[in-house]
């Protein structure tokens, strides 16, 4: 008998062994998911959640114990029945690098898919003799390797993420321009190119923020927000239907020139003219005034203990605030007052446009959180929504320490979303739908 020649699978077309794999990895992510937004949880009350059968989360739920995706808590007792086993994220074993360049520093760490920091290590910028991306890229990767065979131990590493402030284009791998550190059009993945461990995504600050809150924060309550950072850099990212807005070129979410005070001793921009958020209510700005009212002390003077902004700005917020009998310095409390209200008048802009379901606050604005009842009240006074709005305004989940976890989400999602193409475990079990 003449044997047949085997055919090869049409292009497009999807057998049914992948189908089910497909399916099965589906499954295992809706489980996934499921214990990130209600977790711990039990077996059965996966089940319930998700829809799917008992039996198949039985055996879904082990095969992400084995891929140490999942981790089983001790025993809860109940009334009556049997112990409810409560399973939750595993944090510690799979991991994520996520690595934040900033004006000041460059933040890395490892993060698991439960958010966690497992570790995290900061590289001031000030040893460098400039800030010119090849720099802070060698500064960069020495520091990661030296970290990583400090602290990454027998964790599984899944890629990484890194993020930098101002106009980034992560498909092209691209930052167009990023101000503050004098950058324009750097191919920062090229550069990065085979000397991280990869896969390495590049996304910009504020989207990725943004990502970390679908999965951690504001997006567990709603699938639309507006995430605005006000700090050095400055920024929004736009969330609607579980999706970040990135516009032609990644462009979407510039906010440094709208208007932020009428005031006419304010500061105007020399781009736009007008008295904006980036020369009147950013972290520098906000520096930079402090520094010319004598609050804090003119850089480079022999009593100026802060050196950089950043230290510079909680030196601020720390004079501001009442130590023992005292009430705290007027000067500054009036200058983080002013800038709340000038963040407000910006926020009620976007709010009236956009009309979100919540505003998330990012960046230096959250390091005195005490002054955001005073953004709040001007985003009702300015808002036509009112000052009902004022309830819909909150601070990002990790508040003002968001870098390292929201830079490793991008890879974290995958993780998330697609766990056994993550973790290179596609065709290793048997089927489980």
């Amino acid at each position: 008998m003449e044997k047949q020649e085997s055919r090869p699978t049409p292009a497009g077309l999807v057998t049914s062994g992948q189908r089910a794999e497909l399916m099965r990895q589906g499954n295992a992510s809706s489980v996934l998911r499921a214990v990130l937004a209600y977790g711990p949880v039990s077996r059965a009350e996966i089940a319930r959640h998700t829809g799917i059968s008992a039996p198949s989360v039985t055996k879904l739920t082990a095969a992400l114990i084995e891929a140490e995706l999942l981790t089983e808590l001790a025993p809860v007792e109940p009334t009556q029945g049997r112990p409810r086993v409560p399973l939750a994220l595993d944090g510690d074993h799979v991991v994520a690098l996520g690595l934040h360049i900033g004006l000041l520093r460059t933040t890395f760490g490892l993060v698991g898919p439960d958010g966690s920091v497992v570790a995290e290590r900061e590289l001031p910028h000030h040893e460098l003799p400039d800030l010119s991306p090849e720099r802070i890229v060698e500064q960069a990767v020495a520091g990661v390797e030296a970290f990583l065979k400090d602290r990454l131990g027998g964790r599984r590493l899944v890629g990484t993420g890194v993020t930098v402030g101002g106009w980034v284009d992560g498909a092209r791998g691209l930052v167009v321009e990023h101000g503050p550190l004098g950058w324009h059009g750097v191919r920062l993945l090229e550069l990065l190119n085979g000397r991280l461990p990869g896969p390495v995504v590049l996304e910009q600050t504020v989207r990725a923020i943004a990502r970390a809150e679908l999965w951690f924060g504001a997006g567990r309550e709603t699938d639309d927000f507006v995430l605005v950072m006000i700090g050095n850099v400055l920024g929004a990212a736009i969330v609607v239907d579980r999706t970040v807005h990135r516009g032609p070129g990644a462009a979407a979410g510039a906010i440094e020139h709208l208007p932020a005070t009428d005031d006419p001793d304010a500061p105007r921009c020399p781009v736009c003219g007008a008295s904006c958020l980036v020369v009147t209510a950013s972290d520098t700005a906000l520096v930079a005034r402090a520094r010319e009212l004598g609050v804090l002390p003119q850089r480079g003077r022999a009593d100026d203990p802060d050196g950089s902004d950043s230290l510079a700005l909680e030196r601020l917020i720390a004079l501001a605030r009442p130590a023992g009998s005292g009430s705290g310095d007027e000067r500054a409390q009036e200058l983080l007052r002013t800038r709340a209200r000038r963040v407000g008048r910006a926020v009620a802009g976007i709010v009236d446009l956009l009309n979100p379901s919540k505003v998330v606050l990012a960046g230096g604005i959250l390091v005195a959180e005490e002054y955001l009842d005073e953004l709040r009240t001007e985003v009702g006074r300015r808002s036509h929504r009112g000052l009902a709005v004022a309830d819909d305004i909150l601070p990002a989940v990790f508040g003002s320490r968001t870098l390292v976890r929201s830079s490793a989400v991008p890879v974290l999602e995958r993780v998330i979303t697609e766990p056994f193409t993550a973790l290179g475990l596609l065709r290793s079990q048997p089927p489980a739908v």
